[in-house]
């Protein structure tokens, strides 16, 4: 039975790979030279310099940084949300309140014009007719009743 070298050397050349990748998470070193330069290795400093170990840095939780995110996207969109549905209800009052204005300023209009000593009315022909004192007291008091409607 004879044994193939190359199926023996890919576990050991897989074993030391790892244990190399195991030592890449070695400590930090930073430490000053004689010249006063900050220096950052992975050795510690040659000579007898005193160094100062920096730890890595801590791994980061990417389930709760997803959650985080999610969370500022929701956010973020309740937020655009509710400026948009104010924005709609401030423009919806405003068009209340200019057709509202209308409405009253139409009713000043035709209350003033009912207030003149003679008022003419045309008729469906065309042809005009002046409008008695018992109709025109009756149709002042209905302009009043819908100047206090609409302006109020």
């Amino acid at each position: 039975m004879s044994i193939n070298i190359q199926y023996l050397i890919r576990p050991i050349v897989f074993i030391i790979s790892f244990g190399f990748f195991i030592n890449s998470q070695a400590e930090m070193y930073k430490w000053v030279d004689e010249q006063g330069n900050t220096h950052y290795t992975q050795s510690p400093p040659p000579g007898d310099i005193n160094a100062e170990a920096i730890k890595p840095p801590p791994k980061v939780d990417t389930d709760g940084a997803s959650k985080t995110l999610e969370q500022q996207k929701k956010t973020v969109n309740d937020l655009r949300e509710k400026r948009i549905t104010t924005a709609e209800e401030k423009q919806k009052a405003e068009e209340e309140a200019a057709e509202k204005e209308s409405k009253c300023q139409q009713a000043k209009a035709r209350l003033a014009s009912y207030q003149r000593p003679r008022v003419n009315l045309k008729n469906p022909d065309g042809t005009l007719r002046v409008v008695a004192e018992e109709e025109r007291q009756a149709e002042i008091k209905k302009s009043q009743e819908y100047v206090n409607k609409a302006c109020n």
